[in-house]
């Protein structure tokens, strides 16, 4: 085939800095440009539901519901039961968001969810810049963008996890870059914004090369500032805060008591309870697998059975708690999703696939109102039902297959550098 020559002053501008390049009648998108098209799609995608699905239900209403209290009632969220079983700081959005919508009759599930979707942006930004340092290019980044279960949690359901799990990626970045204060403080902010992060410190305390005094001053800089977060709180009532944050057991709605519950339902027609003391033997014997398989999982990185990159490391200690934990909240199903397409693979895939039969089968089933206007649900009750048990137990499934690649590879390495 004949190559085409470049014409002088036409497609080619005189040095790197050139906006656009034009290609046998192509044109070429700078980093930059490429960059801001998947953050726009990302936006979009998730500015639509919550602009659409401007509903008080489900979560959203338990936040409304905390910023009234708040507002209202008393500065202590923890005072109001069975509300606000977070760390203290998500409440001040909450009471912000409500403070707005009085102030400018804008839609309060509207506000409450703008964080969220900053946070998925933020989300796709860092995902884009690792690709560009690890020649993966902008995968990860499209990825998150148009996750199907990202969209699920935080643009319908109004779930803040992904705040937070920025926050973690933060922290790898940063403990990546040799900058181990920062990465503390950034994990700080992720647990000071939900709980679960504080399971991925010892992930961080564990990495190679790191020496005592240097795992003391992270695990310092980590958790110091949420205890100092909570002082007020234990304070003024340590009962309230006692009982609503650590008391916190879980909601069945996934994991394996979840998926126990749904076979019961499919079996006898009837739907048991989903809150932990419902639950309490079953709750009992979930907590003890989940410590014993983190103990495990913790061991084995401590005396080199496995070895993985940080992100891995996190990822494999996620996927542990939700397939040993019993008591998992759909929102529970985003926490692996960026570690998934960091590195994308077909267990991530499936992983994808089968979490979003399940939230579709579940919102449709127990919380209507969070995908569809009124009664205008597109699967019946049984059908939303099946789908819900189905895919609560794919996801079981999927987790397990995926958490045993993650640890089989993490194997292989720790084989591969003794």
């Amino acid at each position: 085939m004949e190559r085409r020559r470049a014409t002088p002053g036409r497609g080619h501008g005189s040095g790197d800095g050139a906006v656009t390049r034009r290609h046998f009648g192509r044109v070429s998108m700078t980093a930059t440009g490429r960059r801001a098209l998947v953050l726009a799609v990302a936006g979009a995608v998730r500015l639509l539901p919550i602009v659409l699905a401007d509903r008080m239900v489900a979560d959203v209403q338990r936040y409304h519901r905390v910023a009234t209290h708040v507002l209202d009632v008393s500065w202590n969220p923890y005072e109001a039961p069975r509300l606000y079983p977070y760390p203290p700081v998500w409440v001040w959005v909450e009471a912000g968001s409500e403070w707005l919508a009085r102030h400018t009759g804008w839609s309060f599930p509207v506000l409450v969810k703008l964080p969220v979707l900053a946070a998925d942006l933020a989300i796709v930004a860092l995902l884009a810049a690792g690709g560009a340092r690890t020649g993966r290019g902008l995968i990860p980044a499209w990825l998150y963008a148009l996750h199907p279960v990202s969209v699920l949690v935080g643009a319908f359901h109004g779930q803040f996890d992904a705040a937070a799990l920025f926050f973690v990626l933060l922290a790898v970045v940063e403990f990546d870059a040799g900058r181990r204060d920062a990465s503390a403080l950034a994990l700080a902010a992720a647990i000071a914004l939900k709980s679960f992060p504080v399971l991925l410190l010892p992930v961080f305390l564990l990495v190679p090369g790191t020496t005592l005094p240097e795992r003391g001053r992270f695990a310092a800089l980590a958790l110091l500032p949420v205890a100092l977060l909570l002082v007020p709180y234990a304070v003024a009532d340590f009962g309230a805060l006692r009982r609503e944050l650590f008391g916190y057991g879980g909601i069945a709605d996934f994991g394996w008591i979840g998926f126990w519950r749904g076979l019961r339902l499919l079996h006898a027609g009837v739907l048991a309870r989903s809150e932990a003391p419902y639950w309490g033997g079953a709750i009992v014997v979930s907590k003890a697998l989940t410590l014993l398989a983190e103990a495990a999982l913790l061991a084995a990185i401590a005396v080199r059975r496995v070895r993985w990159p940080l992100g891995q490391a996190c990822l494999a200690t996620l996927l542990t708690f939700l397939v040993f934990y019993g008591s998992v909240s759909a929102q529970y199903l985003l926490w692996v999703v960026p570690f998934g397409v960091w590195i994308p693979d077909r267990f991530a895939a499936v992983h994808a696939i089968v979490s979003t039969m399940a939230l579709v089968g579940f919102y449709s089933f127990l919380a209507p109102g969070v995908l569809y206007p009124g009664p205008a649900a597109v699967l019946a009750r049984p059908q939303a039902g099946a789908l819900w048990v189905v895919g609560t137990g794919s996801v079981l499934l999927a987790s397990a297959a995926w958490l045993g690649d993650v640890a089989a590879r993490g194997r292989a390495r720790a084989r591969a550098e003794a």
